[in-house]
């Protein structure tokens, strides 16, 4: 059951379905038609515990496959989704495998440097004390906010590596 839970967990993140999703009637049908013998979890224990558990796996997955303190390079970006709200996401790259870390929902907050520089450290504290991973560098949007955040974040950490992405040229 465990293992159909995380598998189904993992399905709904990769096709991008709504945790909701899973009690359409429809859905369970589908279940309940095909593999009669599954439990179909809740949306709150799918976007609660068994979420979570997967997110301890995966940190400890790259805890495992990396040595401590191997380097690491920080990313991000900003957008609009469907409905319209501005998200920021960062991605991290070690020896050149390249993992999702957070998505950011900015729209309660002003799209600010000083917004761009506090996530961006969020995130640099979150490599290096729970992944025991060594940042080296950061790269992003060239534009605005962006481009104000990484110039704080290299004046705090002026031995960082700070680039503009090439693919926002």
């Amino acid at each position: 059951q465990e293992a159909f839970s995380q598998q189904l967990l993992r399905a709904c993140i990769s096709a991008g379905w709504s945790f909701n999703s899973i009690t359409d009637p429809e859905v369970q049908k589908l279940f309940h038609n095909y593999i009669p013998r599954a439990i179909i979890p809740t949306r709150q224990a799918l976007s609660g515990k068994i979420l979570q558990a997967e997110v301890t796996r995966v940190e400890g997955e790259i805890k495992n496959t990396f040595h401590k303190g191997a380097y690491s390079v920080l990313s991000g970006d900003g957008w609009r989704d469907l409905a319209k709200i501005h998200q920021i996401a960062f991605t991290h790259t070690v020896e050149r495998w390249t993992y999702i870390l957070h998505v950011h929902d900015t729209l309660a907050k002003k799209k600010t440097g000083q917004l761009v520089f506090e996530l961006m450290e969020e995130e640099y504290n979150y490599v290096k004390d729970t992944l025991l991973l060594t940042m080296i560098g950061v790269c992003g949007d060239a534009g605005g906010d962006e481009k104000r955040g990484h110039l704080l974040f290299l004046q705090k950490y002026p031995w960082m590596l700070v680039t503009d992405c090439w693919s926002h040229q």
